[in-house]
């Protein structure tokens, strides 16, 4: 039987700024929650608040695939007003 996990990133999109919000995962169970080893995600070059989960979810895809998993990622745009927008990234491993 396949497994299968799935990661999910927000992001929060302004002219001047742009907020990583803590990458989350699910597996059989449905929850969300936050990812247990996210130092393995971080952007060790950020010194900002959630600025260290900037491309979280591109190391997460990298990491998996190196561990042998398949990937697929997916990204949805959100407008919330004139100058920001949400965008929400996916990722669906398998094995």
């Amino acid at each position: 039987m396949p497994r299968s996990v799935e990661i999910c990133q927000f992001v929060a999109r302004a002219i001047n700024h742009t907020t990583w919000n803590v990458p989350k995962i699910r597996d059989g169970d449905g929850r969300w929650r936050n990812i247990n080893n996210s130092h393995l995600v971080e952007n060790q070059h950020r010194i900002n608040g959630h600025d260290h989960y900037e491309d979280a979810i591109f190391r997460a895809k990298r990491i998996m695939e190196q561990r042998g998993w398949i990937t697929e990622i997916s990204d949805s745009k959100q407008p919330c007003h004139e100058h920001l927008y949400y965008q929400h990234y996916r990722l669906r491993c398998w094995k």
